[in-house]
């Protein structure tokens, strides 16, 4: 992406964080029939990157250190973003499309169009910050923050999944399924589980958040510079 002039970039910016807040505004309306699903990290990383950008917007470049959060969001929904595309989407009866096109495509915006708009806003516009390398440790603090409230939640007695027989809202979190949190068992994956143990689902995400975090620092280091 090319650096915007001093007079294309107010509006550019703009433009990209209202369309964020709409975005986020509609699906979060759209997913007001079920309060559960605000414990998911799409509905929650989609709100705090809505709450940064809306800060950002009231600050109108006061706060500079907003673009640090704003990292970590961007970094959030990022994960969002893959996690859905290559693992939950296929798995959703119907395919890609009918996942996509869930409740009025509330989940197009949450897991594509929020996803984009804040990547594009970041590198554009947020990138003009004093970075350092020990910050890609910040962006891996929500989706882990996260994890431990799950984990949390599971423990005291919450579910979900069909007729509430998931420990985690995601298949590849669900403890309670054959494969537990060590098991290998392939032959049981289904929409709940993915049918390898939680522990290794938790050691694969952690090299990728955190290269996640790497490549977005590098790339907003590589444009200040």
């Amino acid at each position: 992406m090319k650096r915007l002039n001093s007079k294309t970039a107010p509006k550019t910016a703009l433009f990209l964080r209202l369309a964020i807040l709409l975005c986020t505004a509609y699906a979060t309306v759209m997913m007001l029939h079920w309060p559960i699903g605000f414990t998911f990290f799409t509905q929650l990383s989609n709100l705090f990157v809505a709450a940064v950008v809306l800060a950002q917007l009231i600050c109108r470049g006061r706060a500079p250190a907003l673009k640090l959060w704003k990292y970590a969001a961007t970094v959030s929904i990022t994960l969002t973003f893959l996690v859905y595309l290559l693992v939950l989407a296929p798995m959703t009866p119907g395919g890609i499309a009918a996942a996509y096109a869930q409740d009025h495509c509330a989940s197009l915006c949450m897991h594509l169009i929020t996803p984009a708009l804040t990547a594009a806003d970041f590198l554009l516009h947020d990138t003009d910050y004093p970075w350092q390398k020990r910050q890609v440790w910040l962006s891996a603090l929500p989706p882990f923050v996260w994890l431990l409230f799950i984990l949390l939640l599971g423990k005291l007695g919450v579910r979900w999944g069909p007729g509430g027989s998931m420990t985690a809202p995601y298949p590849f979190l669900n403890y309670a399924a054959p494969a537990g949190w060590f098991g290998f068992l392939p032959e049981t994956a289904n929409h709940t589980t993915m049918g390898v143990g939680v522990c290794y689902a938790i050691l694969l995400l952690i090299p990728v958040v955190l290269l996640l975090g790497v490549l977005l620092l590098k790339a907003a280091i590589h444009r200040e510079g």
